[in-house]
């Protein structure tokens, strides 16, 4: 009886050990790439399947990209299942002025578990930026010269200052803060379902378009025909405020 219970007993820490152990690497940083030099860059193409993405145009940073990755889901079925390294397929490149990455195709086998890439980037004002992802959590601030979103699942924030900002795909949620305003912006958001809200500096004139099936659009500004920034919004069913 007594060696039973001690059998036990021993498979019940041996089963709590291994518990511990998922769980402490459920809650580490599981990669991180070499920075990427962007001081000789004007435009970056983001690609992916999914990935967190913070970008900054700050003149007294460093200009450089990095990626890191972590998991996220059960760390026990990760234990079980998946390399605890977590180290997405992911590539970055600088050619001609362009900087290319790929935060890597999703890891996701069973919902159970992921290894999400995060980008976090620091660029030169002015500069362009594309991003093509089937879903992203999108952070930016500071002055970009164009902002081009194709994401089927996206939720993405500005606060700065974009010339040109087209934000594309099935389900958006968009929070576009407008620190300046010169006059020559265009906006365009483009989406099935979305909800949409832009802010921009008080006496701000803007002329805007909206063609939706369904659609509540809730401005403070008038729609004043020529100024600019213009917008244009069309979809399905939308929500969008005008600040």
């Amino acid at each position: 009886m007594k060696g039973k219970i001690l059998l036990t007993a021993t498979g019940t820490i041996a089963a709590l050990l291994l518990l511990g152990q998922a769980l402490t690497l459920f809650d580490q940083p599981a990669y991180a790439s070499v920075p990427l030099d962007l001081a000789a860059v004007d435009r970056i193409d983001i690609s992916g399947s999914a990935s967190r993405i913070r970008v900054t145009a700050d003149p007294a940073r460093r200009f450089e990209a990095r990626l890191t990755a972590e998991r996220s889901g059960w760390g026990v079925w990760r234990s079980l299942w998946y390399d605890p390294t977590c180290r997405p397929e992911t590539a970055l490149s600088v050619a001609n002025g362009t900087a290319t990455i790929d935060t890597g195709p999703s890891t996701d086998l069973l919902g159970w578990d992921e290894c999400l890439p995060t980008l976090t980037a620091n660029i030169r004002p002015g500069t362009a930026l594309k991003i093509d992802q089937q879903a992203a959590k999108i952070e930016l601030a500071g002055d970009f010269l164009s902002v081009d979103v194709n994401a089927a699942a996206g939720d993405m924030q500005l606060d700065g200052h974009a010339e040109r900002l087209t934000l594309t795909g099935a389900a958006l949620r968009a929070r576009l803060v407008f620190d300046t305003v010169r006059n020559s912006e265009t906006i365009r958001l483009l989406g099935t379902m979305m909800q949409a809200n832009l802010v921009f500096p008080l006496g701000t004139a803007v002329s805007y378009l909206v063609e939706t099936t369904a659609s509540y659009v809730d401005s403070q500004l008038p729609n004043t025909p020529g100024a600019k920034p213009e917008i244009e919004i069309r979809g399905s069913m939308v929500h969008a405020t005008i600040r």
